[in-house]
């Protein structure tokens, strides 16, 4: 996916991967009849695993940050039916998201590889460990899930590599004096130093971008009103920062 993790996901997804195929590994060793059902806790194990991922994301709504933004005074909103129109209405922008949908694509390649791996191979090598001492099958169980696991890793890395900057439309959103909150998101003013806008009055958005290395990730509000949402952001973000997209 186009979702980049920060080092500390990175290791803990690896950790949390690790840790479910020593547990899959154990009960096809002991248990080997429920071996059908080892597939369902991986999948399930896998949308966990995303959904912790993916927490980071999710906190702006349901977390303190952003309540308390929104403790503040209120002074702009940015409606859904106005976004929307003005999105329709930037026709650069499928172009600008093209590499992220393809992130997206590789990403779902990866779970079907996984999906024509599992049987497969387990259909395959189920004969052979039948009858085999404990070593053998913890080597064949290992590989049957490392191999799979080494290249999804692998693939989403470089696939998450080529995707230097991202863009995230921000459908509805509410500016506060002390920050600004949407769908999976909550900014708190002032703003830290590695944030800055990029204003594009023909387009009708100001994107607030955060950067991360050589990673760029761009929280696009489009508004028919600009000039006071731009203000407003500096004034309350203490943001200096500003750019004019060309």
């Amino acid at each position: 996916m186009a979702y980049q993790m920060t080092r500390k996901q990175y290791v803990l997804s690896v950790l949390y991967g690790q840790v479910m195929i020593t547990v899959l590994v154990i009960l096809n060793v002991f248990y080997p009849q429920y071996l059908g059902y080892t597939f369902i806790i991986f999948a399930i194990g896998m949308a966990v695993s995303m959904a912790i991922m993916m927490k980071s994301q999710l906190k702006g709504v349901f977390g303190k940050e952003s309540r308390e933004i929104k403790s503040g005074r209120r002074l702009f909103v940015g409606e859904a039916k106005e976004v929307t129109e003005l999105q329709r209405m930037d026709i650069k922008l499928i172009s600008e998201m093209r590499p992220m949908f393809k992130s997206t694509m590789y990403s779902f390649l990866t779970l079907i590889v996984l999906l024509i791996w599992y049987p497969l191979y387990f259909g395959h090598v189920k004969a052979i460990i039948t009858n085999s001492d404990i070593s053998v099958r913890i080597a064949a169980f290992l590989a049957g899930y490392e191999i799979p696991y080494v290249v999804i890793t692998v693939i989403n890395q470089l696939t998450r590599s080529t995707v230097k900057e991202m863009i995230n439309v921000v459908m509805n959103y509410e500016v506060y004096d002390r920050g600004i909150v949407g769908p999976g998101l909550a900014v708190k003013f002032p703003l830290d130093p590695n944030y800055y806008l990029i204003v594009s009055p023909k387009r009708r958005f100001v994107d607030l971008v955060m950067t991360r290395g050589k990673f760029r990730m761009r929280y696009r509000f489009y508004t028919k009103n600009l000039s006071r949402l731009v203000e407003i952001i500096k004034r309350y973000g203490k943001l200096t920062k500003v750019e004019q997209e060309s």
